[in-house]
């Protein structure tokens, strides 16, 4: 149910969504989700928190499996993270949509999920250039070019269908391809020269 609410929400944004439209999509009573959910506001965070807490489960995974070389680890999670916002646009879409607005959602999801993975990228990023093995760049600027410059392909898939000739034939091993191919061009911007 929740994995609906939050697609709902990504594709009209907060304001155009309908809880009774939502509803009837699932098939289900009106009355049935804010009695299990409460307001629509609720709802809306029941389904961001449900969201989050999938990617946060995919990433620590993948961090698990990618081994010990941190060069290998970062570029692993970079490209799932444009992985999961690829085969589910709904987070990053209601992160843009809370940002054009700002408010007490974009400042919980900046709190809860963005700001917490942001402190974690800085410190993981400043010990890696530290070492010597990348230059440091902003973890912002990290943020805003993997989310939302390279993540654009995905989640605005009527822009990407004009600039780009294969953006309708997405399957998960054209995201994994696309993702690996940003993801290297990124990071040997960062390696030292």
């Amino acid at each position: 149910m929740l994995d609906a609410v939050l697609w709902a929400f990504g594709e009209n944004g907060f304001d155009g969504t309908s809880v009774r439209e939502v509803a009837r999509r699932l098939g289900i009573s009106h009355n049935l989700i804010p009695q299990r959910f409460g307001s629509k506001t609720d709802l809306w965070y029941a389904a961001v928190k449900h969201g989050f807490s999938h990617m946060n489960r995919e990433l620590v995974l993948e961090g698990e499996r990618l081994g010990d070389d941190q060069l290998e680890i970062l570029r692993g999670l970079l490209v799932r993270v444009l992985e999961l916002n690829a085969l589910n646009p709904s987070l990053l879409r209601i992160i843009n949509y809370e940002a054009g607005r700002s408010g007490p959602r974009l400042d919980y999801i900046v709190t809860n999920f963005v700001g917490p993975a942001h402190d974690f990228m800085e410190n993981w990023i400043g010990k890696l250039a530290a070492r010597g093995m990348i230059r440091k760049p902003p973890a912002g600027l990290l943020y805003f070019l993997i989310n939302h410059g390279a993540g654009s392909l995905f989640v605005f898939p009527g822009l990407a269908a004009r600039l780009h000739k294969n953006a309708k034939k997405i399957s998960p091993k054209t995201v994994r391809k696309q993702a690996e191919q940003i993801i290297s061009i990124f990071l040997e911007g960062l390696l030292p020269r």
